[in-house]
């Protein structure tokens, strides 16, 4: 098996059972340490519906991940740009943090946009048209060709922020790691902190990481400066920040109700 990342020779890691009837192969890179399903050819069954049954997580997930955002584009980035949520969902984070202040538009082609209709992102044409950040939460493991995927973002901006699990070393056995999920088998790709550090460089990008958090950047940071904010964001700065910041929520709005009205949005 060719490793989908850096194509090394990938070596056999285990089987599991997919969707409860396809036997599956599971492959571990020995060179960039990248873990991959054999090819996928159950996923138009497994993205029947863009969420899974049990992933009861959705809401919570938006508010700390924004949380940690808020912190992020608040010192690290300029925080009156443009920034999208690519893979958004239904546009949970959008709307989070528009409400928190920030100019957020959402990207999803799979899901539906119900929390932040009239702010979908436009794919860029031209420099200026770029976003200041994307951000990106649990869909790297949907990847199932991580560097073209990769570059599509790249194609809104040069920073991302994300969110993975990163598979621990030694690969758990599959019993022992609930993020493989064979149950909906929608998680193809697990990657190691140097695979993503890998997969950056081939972009040019640094690449920073705290735990399941991880930000691609073409600019060089202090290599505590990342955890840091990540973390304040988390526990609490993200709270104090929101006093420095105009929220969205009635301008929205105001907004939205003027376009509604001209005949350019339907409710």
């Amino acid at each position: 098996m060719i490793c989908r990342i850096c194509a090394s020779e990938a070596k056999p890691l285990f089987r599991a059972t997919i969707l409860s009837k396809y036997e599956v192969g599971y492959y571990e890179c020995p060179t960039c340490r990248f873990v991959q399903t054999e090819t996928p050819y159950w996923l138009d069954e497994a993205y029947q519906s863009a969420f899974t049954t049990t992933d009861t997580g959705t809401l919570r997930r938006g508010q700390v991940l924004g949380d940690s955002a808020i912190a992020l584009l608040f010192f690290l980035f300029n925080r009156h740009g443009r920034f999208v949520d690519y893979a958004g969902g239904y546009g949970v984070l959008t709307r989070y943090m528009r409400d928190a202040g920030f100019d957020f538009f959402t990207t999803d082609p799979y899901a539906p946009n119900l929390l932040a209709k009239g702010f979908e992102a436009d794919t860029p044409t031209d420099a200026a048209g770029r976003y200041e950040l994307a951000t990106a939460f649990e869909c790297f493991e949907h990847f199932v060709n991580p560097a073209d995927e990769l570059r599509k973002i790249l194609a809104y901006s040069d920073n991302v922020f994300f969110t993975t699990q990163p598979c621990p070393d030694p690969a758990p056995a599959l019993d022992k790691w609930w993020y493989y999920a064979p149950h909906h088998g929608q998680h193809v790709a697990l990657y190691r902190p140097e695979t993503l550090a890998y997969l950056g460089k081939q972009e040019g990008l640094h690449y920073y990481n705290l735990l399941n958090y991880h930000l691609y950047t073409r600019k060089p940071l202090p290599p505590l400066v990342f955890p840091l904010l990540v973390a304040a964001g988390r526990f609490g700065l993200a709270s104090v920040l929101r006093l420095f910041l105009k929220s969205k929520t009635v301008s929205d709005a105001t907004l939205l109700e003027q376009r509604t009205q001209a005949g350019r949005l339907t409710v």
